[in-house]
């Protein structure tokens, strides 16, 4: 038993994760996608005062110039950080899971 209070004495803290805010988590696959409209499409998400938001995304296949892609997956990933300082005075608006 003291070995093993020594080694926990003795491991090192691991770094507290910093959690998002709010985050939104998307997977979306498709059999096949056809492209109408050449454009852009952008995702962005802001705090004030912003603590680190970002955004990711992943497309496998790219779409490299093709108009039609077949199994294509999207993951996104999106985390806004509100700073020290912030305000925040909101109501729970639903319950929460049971």
């Amino acid at each position: 038993m003291l070995l093993v209070l020594l080694i926990q004495a003795a491991a090192p803290e691991a770094a507290p994760t910093i959690r998002p805010d709010i985050e939104l988590n998307i997977r979306a696959r498709a059999r096949s996608v056809e492209i109408e409209r050449k454009g852009e499409a952008r995702l962005a998400v802001r705090a004030e005062p912003d603590a680190g938001s970002r955004v990711e995304v992943r497309v496998d296949p790219a779409p490299e110039g093709r108009t039609q892609l077949r199994d294509v997956r999207v993951e996104l990933r999106a985390q806004a950080r509100v700073g020290e300082g912030a305000d925040i005075d909101a109501q729970v608006e639903t319950a929460g899971p049971q």
